[in-house]
């Protein structure tokens, strides 16, 4: 039969006597309790370090001072893992969170660096789960390189002013990144797939989504992106991939989505109450179900690449002659009934959405791109490549020929 066995090294206590500035150095083994700093502290585990809630209280709480490092330590237990309130400058470094309610709940906190943590949440729904970081009221934030899962949103961001994401890895939680009341955020190189939503992003300001991936939110409520409530954002650079809509914008302005990847989503992008200035510029739009769709008001689109466009280049410039409608009757009403998203293949939309092309192709209207691209970048590189190697191949044919026969004449 076997049974847990705690260390015997008192952290309180060592915590409690430590000088501020001192760093505590935590010898591996399992440590049962519920901790609390108040100074400026160093907290560094031995490898094997693992600290165990007691009862439902988080199980570390650092509160009110400045200058306070954690690192190299396990965190389990049924609450929260580590909660920490007025904090001037915090970093969380090396740390596995499993199986707990909560991973780090910070609040009323600034200069905070939170990086190379993984937080593991338990199977079932997410109502029943907590977020793996959730950060409130706090200001001059940095979150990179962890990797969250099973979790209600991995990244949870609500009236937090000048905040950087970047190089983390969000699984099979409910949103992987959630901004809130939020401003001056940036989000780059994350990596989100099998989330219900990869971003959701509301009531936000000044936001800029770069170089992230977004792959296989393909549920009924499944969004790679979507956007509510939002002023001034720049989404560009980022692989929007197998989505039931790759991108959703809702009651925002101020929008540029600019050299995207949306590959294989039921519906690329969706726009709904957006300001006319919302524009969609030199995207690539491949294996999509439906490109666009949109109230009334619809979105500009401007030079984009779409690999259903059958239109011709006759003056040689890259872009074709005849205007790229993504206007469908059928994308239309979805925006209104989302339940006539599983007939969105059949051959009768198919049939429709081919005569609203047709129908609508010489007419200026929402969602018509007038300078359409005809191959993406990568393509026309691909090209020149294969026509500088033909020639050097040409050449070099030429040339051993030229001396074969020489060598013969003499």
């Amino acid at each position: 039969m076997s049974h847990t066995v705690y260390a015997e090294f008192d952290i309180q206590k060592a915590i409690d006597a430590a000088s501020p500035g001192e760093v505590i150095h935590i010898p591996t083994g399992r440590y049962q309790g519920n901790f609390i700093v108040t100074k400026p502290l160093t907290l560094l585990g031995e490898d094997g370090t693992e600290f165990i809630s007691k009862n439902n209280e988080p199980t570390l709480r650092i509160e009110n001072t400045a200058t306070i490092s954690i690192s190299n330590i396990k965190f389990s237990g049924k609450s929260k893992a580590i909660v920490a309130s007025n904090v001037d400058g915090l970093e969380l470094n090396n740390i596995h969170i499993k199986d707990t309610h909560m991973g780090v709940h910070i609040q009323r906190s600034t200069n905070v660096h939170i990086h190379d943590i993984h937080v593991t949440g338990s199977e079932g729904h997410y109502a029943k789960k907590g977020n793996g970081i959730a950060i409130y009221k706090s200001d001059d934030i940095l979150i990179e390189n962890n990797h969250i899962e099973q979790m209600q949103d991995g990244i949870y961001l609500e009236e937090v002013k000048s905040i950087v994401v970047q190089h983390n890895n969000v699984t099979r939680s409910r949103y992987a990144t959630h901004f809130m009341y939020t401003s001056d955020a940036k989000a780059f190189f994350n990596n989100y797939l099998s989330n219900v939503t990869g971003f959701m992003v509301m009531m936000t300001t000044d936001i800029f989504l770069e170089n992230n991936t977004v792959e296989n939110h393909s549920n009924y409520n499944g969004y790679g992106m979507l956007l509510y409530d939002v002023q001034r954002a720049s989404i560009a650079k980022n692989i929007i991939k197998n989505n039931r809509t790759g991108l959703a914008l809702q009651k925002s302005s101020m929008i540029q989505i600019d050299t995207n990847d949306f590959q294989m989503n039921q519906t690329a992008v969706e726009g709904t109450k957006v300001s006319d200035n919302t524009k969609a510029s030199h995207n690539s739009f491949t294996g999509n179900i439906l490109t666009a769709r949109s109230d009334q008001f619809g979105f500009q689109l401007n030079g984009n690449y779409y690999d259903d466009y059958t239109g011709i280049d006759i003056e040689g410039n890259g872009y074709g002659d005849v205007p790229y409608v993504a206007m469908s009757s059928f994308g239309q009403w979805m925006v209104r009934q989302p339940v006539y998203q599983y007939f969105v293949a059949s051959p009768s939309v198919v049939l429709l959405t081919s005569l609203d092309q047709q129908i609508n192709k010489m007419e200026s209207r929402v969602l018509v791109d007038h300078t359409p691209r005809l191959a993406i970048n990568h393509e026309i590189e691909h090209n020149k490549l294969d026509a500088v190697q033909t020639f050097l191949g040409l050449l070099l044919l030429v040339g051993s020929l030229w001396l074969w026969k020489r060598g013969i004449t003499e």
